[in-house]
């Protein structure tokens, strides 16, 4: 069955006249016919379904802004249809809604009053931004007279005060410090458990795992790839030839690991391979298995307590992951296999490996469930 869609983007096409001194009264006249004209978008087509947010990755220059006003009515598409379905929240660049003469309070009343809040409601939510945006008495001081970081508070809180049914977000995620930018994590997952549906427009590719199951890569503005978030973020990275940054020479798997692509919850897992060592080295291996969660990112579900020592002279050995009665609920997850050397201070030098983000990724499904409850070894202490 397929899923309620809420945001189409159909043939979009934009381009801007490049204005110099000769030529800028043509413009003003609309006889611009003559003006050279810059692509900033071209046929670009996509659906973002209801409830999931998508990631829009690029580089500086790629279209990825003039796309995201686009979509939420600050620019007119040349060619193209652009549809919207549900109260929209958009946050193009910090403070572009306003002027900066205004103070925060100001700021937040007026966002409001544009989104259509009654007075009483924008009271409420007013508070509730000045709680959130951690300005205390700066929340009445002109906006002119903020810190990037006050800013990036104000902002936010503000675009995300209510519950909006779509949210378009351009590198705000990337703003301001760690605390913030944790708080701003909490309240977008709080808003994608609630059925909100988002564009994240950024270059920052690990925003885009945390909070998007589905990405675009838009370069000179076209889309070039669509596809899940992992994937994308690969092509973005490494581009056709993903492969991750390994020291040749002193060791390497023979082959790529037998294993079972789909378990069973609740039955025992093995992932058997071979290595071979060419020179006198302490090498390691590590097993990890993972899960996207769509406003997490990236989560271990199981990993090897610490690097396995594998060998230390020159040869061939067999390796053997396993995980008894596997505990992990059904869904799709990727296992991590690689070979190291761990210097003096422990830091891990890669060899070889097969991960997701090097694009050799190891899929594995999981099917059904155990019977009865999960149970885990636990001990206790009692005083």
């Amino acid at each position: 069955m397929r899923r309620a869609v809420a945001i189409t983007c159909e043939g979009v096409s934009k381009s801007f006249a490049l204005i110099d001194r000769g030529n800028a009264w043509r413009i003003a006249l609309g006889l611009d016919g003559s003006v050279a004209r810059y692509k900033a978008l071209q046929d670009v087509t996509f659906d973002v379904p209801k409830g999931q947010f998508v990631g829009i990755l690029g580089r500086n220059g790629a279209g990825k802004s003039t796309l995201l006003r686009i979509i939420g009515g600050a620019y007119a598409p040349d060619v193209g249809r652009v549809s919207v379905s549900g109260a929209m929240s958009a946050l193009y660049e910090l403070g572009v809604v306003a002027s900066k003469e205004l103070t925060g309070r100001q700021y937040a009343d007026r966002l409001l009053m544009v989104h259509g809040f009654g007075t009483r409601e924008r009271s409420q939510m007013i508070a509730d931004i000045h709680d959130f945006s951690e300005l205390e008495d700066r929340f009445d001081d002109p906006v002119q007279t903020y810190s990037a970081g006050m800013g990036a508070r104000l902002y936010f809180a503000t675009a995300t005060a209510g519950q909006y049914d779509v949210y378009l977000l351009d590198e705000i995620l990337s703003v301001g410090d760690q605390h913030f930018q944790s708080k701003c994590w909490r309240r977008l997952r709080d808003r994608l458990s609630r059925g909100a549906t988002g564009i994240l427009v950024t270059h920052d590719w690990a925003a885009i795992l945390r909070l998007c199951e589905t990405a675009r890569i838009l370069e000179g503005g076209k889309v070039v790839f669509s596809g899940p978030a992992d994937r994308a973020v690969r092509q973005y990275l490494y581009g056709d030839q993903a492969s991750g940054e390994y020291v040749a020479g002193i060791a390497k798997f023979k082959a790529p690991p037998s294993y079972p692509l789909t378990i069973r919850q609740g039955e025992d897992f093995i992932m058997r391979a071979e290595a071979e060592i060419f020179q006198s080295s302490e090498v390691f291996s590590t097993f990890t298995i993972e899960r996207l969660q769509p406003g997490f990112g990236w989560e271990t579900s199981v990993m090897s307590r610490a690097p396995v020592l594998v060998g230390s002279a020159p040869g061939h050995y067999a390796l053997e992951a396993s995980v008894p009665a596997f505990p992990l609920e059904q869904g799709h997850y990727q296992c991590r296999l690689g070979l190291m050397l761990v210097d003096d201070t422990g830091k891990r030098i890669g060899l070889d490996g097969y991960s997701w983000l090097d694009g050799t990724g190891l899929a594995l499904e999981v099917v059904g469930q155990a019977a009865g409850s999960l149970v885990l070894p636990a001990r206790w202490t009692l005083q």
